[in-house]
């Protein structure tokens, strides 16, 4: 199993988002990582919709509320705990999450274990 240093927890703001490319065996992965209070999670940059990156600004992820990912294209709103759509045309669908592993610093790691995740574009 690989691992791929995203960035430490303390460069995320609380209940904001930061977008990654990281080259894996299969090919170029988009993730979100999110952080809410001291939690982490991370989740394929992917609208399961239109199969489009969430954002069309760098790490702009969040509602202007701060209280769901949302989709750039067409708005769709994304639970942060679990990634699932509340509102918008994938409303029941969920975002993808990914591994990751939090150190004792506070390093995120994107862990590479599994050939489930599709390359995006």
């Amino acid at each position: 199993m690989a691992s791929h240093l995203l960035c430490n927890k303390n460069e995320i703001n609380n209940y904001t988002a930061r977008g990654f490319d990281i080259e894996t065996d299969s090919g170029k992965i988009g993730l979100i990582v999110l952080r809410q209070d001291k939690s982490v999670s991370a989740y394929l940059n992917n609208c399961p919709h239109l199969n489009v990156p969430l954002n069309w600004q760098p790490d702009d992820f969040i509602s202007l509320e701060g209280t769901h990912i949302q989709c750039a294209t067409h708005g769709a709103l994304f639970a942060l705990e679990d990634g699932l759509c509340i509102s918008g045309p994938c409303r029941g669908q969920s975002l993808t999450p990914v591994p990751i592993e939090l150190d004792a610093q506070g390093d995120i790691y994107f862990l590479t274990k599994t050939d489930s995740l599709q390359p995006t574009s």
